[in-house]
């Protein structure tokens, strides 16, 4: 009696379970027919977002980016829906309608579980254009993401620094062998430091020559921020003022880095002179920027170097120099 009892059980657990396939099979087609009458199908579309079947709620997405005129209050509700594929949709539809304003819709999305999500949502605001404060703020929002590529994304998008200035060695009107005249190490000790969390030093213009320092941690170079009791992983700043001989003959400055862990950006004497960004990759390789123009022979000038870390440690960890090239 009670291994009949056991298999009576056992075939209406397996009835149920082959039922539900057929189950929602019959909601999907149920909607699909439906969706063939427009605008009044909504409300049911609405209801097959709810479904417990992902497959139903898929096809109601689908459905409702179909109808004419859009049922926008009807997507903005797939925003939030627990399948990532029902989110995708609607706000990849929502964003590409002409009349719409996407920035809420975008906002919305920042804060998807999903870092693909984010990241796409990133990637729409930068490409906004003329860029409005709301879409300024959003984008320092997203730069504040616990996922790296989204922060990267909306940290470049905020970039407002650019140098299209070529080494000696890279102009194409030079046909001589570029010769190292004179190199000059800067100072290793007495480096003003500060590390900056929210990535918002050059808001502030922490890179201005006359920005008063002194609160600043002091710290030497050439050693990762770690090795200086620094525990900390992000972006942070380095200033320095430097007191440079009289003007060799040459036919060009550069300032030259021999390992940044990982990425950098130089200012010199408030100038913004380049960076070197790259990534990760970019922790152990040797770059120099052309500093001809701003660089002041015979004078003090003045420093500013911003290095970000994503990972392990971080910082100017070997030796800059000012090389003076023939």
């Amino acid at each position: 009696m009670k291994n009949g009892s056991a298999f009576l059980a056992a075939m209406v657990c397996m009835i149920n379970v082959s039922a539900a396939p057929t189950d929602a099979l019959r909601r999907r087609a149920a909607l699909q027919q439906q969706a063939a009458s427009g605008p009044a199908a909504v409300p049911a579309l609405l209801e097959g977002l709810k479904d417990e079947n992902v497959v139903v709620r898929r096809t109601a997405a689908r459905l409702l980016t179909r109808i004419t005129p859009l049922p926008v209050n009807a997507l903005a509700t797939a925003l939030t829906n627990s399948d990532g594929l029902v989110r995708r949709l609607a706000i990849s539809t929502l964003v590409r309608t002409p009349e719409l304003d996407p920035t809420p819709y975008l906002e919305t999305a920042l804060s998807d579980p999903s870092p693909a999500l984010r990241l796409n949502a990133t990637q729409r605001l930068a490409a906004l254009s003329p860029r409005t404060p709301q879409v300024t703020a959003l984008l320092a929002r997203a730069r504040q993401d616990r996922d790296n590529t989204v922060a990267r994304t909306a940290a470049q998008a905020l970039w407002t620094f650019h140098r299209s200035t070529k080494r000696l060695s890279e102009r194409p009107d030079w046909d001589y062998e570029v010769r190292t005249v004179k190199t000059i190490p800067l100072p290793a000790e007495g480096w003003h430091f500060r590390v900056d969390p929210r990535a918002e030093g050059h808001l502030e213009k922490w890179f201005r020559p006359e920005l008063d320092d002194s609160s600043w941690r002091t710290i030497a170079i050439e050693q990762a921020w770690q090795k200086a009791g620094v525990e900390y992983t992000g972006v942070s700043w380095y200033r320095r003022s430097v007191d440079l001989p009289a003007k060799p003959e040459l036919n060009a400055t550069e300032i030259r880095f021999e390992g940044v862990d990982e990425s950098t950006w130089v200012w010199v004497n408030g100038v913004y002179v380049g960076d070197h960004d790259i990534g990760p990759d970019g922790w152990n390789e040797p770059f120099s920027i052309d500093v001809t123009a701003e660089i002041k022979w015979g004078a003090t000038n003045q420093i500013t170097v911003r290095a970000m870390s994503t990972q392990g440690n971080g910082g100017i960890w070997k030796p800059v120099s000012i090389q003076a090239l023939k």
